[in-house]
């Protein structure tokens, strides 16, 4: 019969011997076993408030910051600024309501009080407080092409007011830029090319009229361009 191999038989795992890596990590866990359970269980807690707060709270208050702030916008569509602003205590036959100043900061956080820093900016360049409407301004964050186009063009026009000429043609060019589609940048560039011209800046003007003419030529603005370049060759 042939002979049979012998077969080592295969290790056998026991305990882990001491100093190796795995005593020292076993020792470790029980030596700190409670430290880390009431560590796990403090996460849980964060964890189930960060979720409460995000899925349940913050939008309450939103939407709650939303329903206070109509009549601000109301006011502010009718072009009452201070009331916008500042809201009303109740004269007689008119209910109170939050201006856009005590709704940002009675409801921080929440997308109606950075909604409000626009509303703010807005309401402050109407009444021609610059660095107020500025700092509202810049305040208020969005990636809404339109929103923060629209937020930008303000700025500029903040800067326009003050006869800081580059920096009102830097804040118009940055609308135009954040606007990227036919709806909105013709219009930007436009009135970027018009101040160009208005400040004697004929150079940068025809840039201007002449990026609309070729990037938006479908757009009434890209058929309209061709008369302010026939009036600046003439004023150049």
């Amino acid at each position: 019969m042939a002979d049979i191999e012998e077969i080592e038989p295969e290790a056998v795992v026991g305990e882990p011997e001491e100093g190796s890596f795995y005593y020292e990590s076993e020792d470790w866990f029980e030596r700190n076993r409670q430290k880390l359970m009431i560590g796990g269980g403090a996460a849980l807690v964060v964890l189930v408030v960060v979720i409460f707060i995000f899925a349940k709270w913050l939008p309450d208050r939103n939407l709650k910051a939303s329903r206070e702030m109509f009549m601000a916008e109301a006011m502010f569509a009718r072009d009452s600024v201070d009331l916008a602003l500042t809201g009303s205590k109740g004269a007689i036959g008119v209910t109170p309501f939050k201006g856009f100043l005590e709704i940002k900061k009675s409801y921080s956080f929440t997308k109606a009080a950075n909604l409000a820093n626009y509303y703010i900016g807005a309401c402050y360049l109407a009444k021609k407080d610059y660095k107020n409407a500025i700092d509202a301004l810049n305040s208020y964050s969005t990636s809404d092409p339109i929103l923060g186009a629209a937020k930008l063009n303000l700025i500029g026009d903040a800067y326009a007011d003050q006869g800081k000429a580059d920096d009102a043609a830097n804040y118009y060019k940055k609308a135009a830029d954040f606007s990227d589609n036919e709806q909105f940048a013709p219009m930007y560039l436009l009135k970027l090319g018009k101040y160009y011209e208005r400040n004697k800046k004929y150079n940068e003007a025809k840039e201007t009229y002449n990026k609309v003419r070729e990037k938006y030529p479908n757009t009434a603005e890209g058929r309209d361009v061709e008369k302010y370049l026939a009036r600046l060759s003439v004023e150049s």
